[in-house]
């Protein structure tokens, strides 16, 4: 996960976000995994003007791409090889699922509160609760953090995802750093533990 640039989009700088996840060459010989996520966050509004969603796992493609247009209430969707995208009403400013990470991340976080956002998932829009639970310090290869561990309600395709429970670590500090994500599914639990980081500059600064 990275902050890579800013862009335009429509004329609005926004902050161009990409989430990369990759198969080990071990599991590539029977689950080949190339996926690719980037949201167009606005810079000074903090919502979502454009999304796209890159899937490769195992035989299954897919490419989707939002274009977010808040000051007309619409979104347009193009899905795979399509030229002409659907267009979808959406109401005020919101979130991608990817973009709803980087939101909750600067907001005032406090145990037993929730977190609410508007998030639009390609063709529904909703209110994503997430729960804040409590605090613990945690050990992982980056380091020692003290974190908020929180728990999104209502679930979708993408950093939150529909299958079974997730929780998310996120560090106590300016940062907010995604330390640890468990999901726990069907057939067991599955770990992302933070391996290392580096900080941007601030644009404003």
């Amino acid at each position: 996960m990275s902050v890579q640039s800013i862009s335009e989009i429509d004329g609005h700088p926004c902050y161009e976000i990409v989430s990369v996840a990759k198969s080990r060459p071990a599991v590539d010989t029977f689950y080949k995994v190339r996926d690719r996520i980037v949201s167009w966050r606005d810079v000074k509004g903090g919502f979502s003007r454009r999304y796209e969603k890159h899937l490769h796992e195992g035989g299954y493609r897919a490419k989707k791409v939002v274009e977010y247009k808040p000051e007309e209430g619409l979104a347009y969707l193009y899905e795979g090889s399509k030229e002409i995208p659907d267009t979808l009403a959406i109401n005020g400013l919101v979130q991608d699922v990817f973009s709803a990470f980087y939101y909750l991340r600067s907001k005032d976080l406090k145990v037993g509160n929730s977190v609410w956002i508007d998030v639009h998932d390609i063709r529904k829009q909703y209110k994503l609760e997430v729960l804040v639970l409590r605090k613990e310090r945690i050990k992982v290869p980056a380091g020692k953090f003290n974190c908020f561990v929180i728990e999104p309600k209502l679930m979708s395709s993408g950093i939150f995802r529909r299958e079974g429970k997730m929780q998310i670590w996120i560090s106590d500090d300016e940062n907010r750093l995604p330390v640890i994500m468990r999901s726990k599914l069907y057939f067991g639990s599955v770990w992302a533990k933070l391996t290392g980081y580096s900080l941007g500059a601030d644009p404003n600064e």
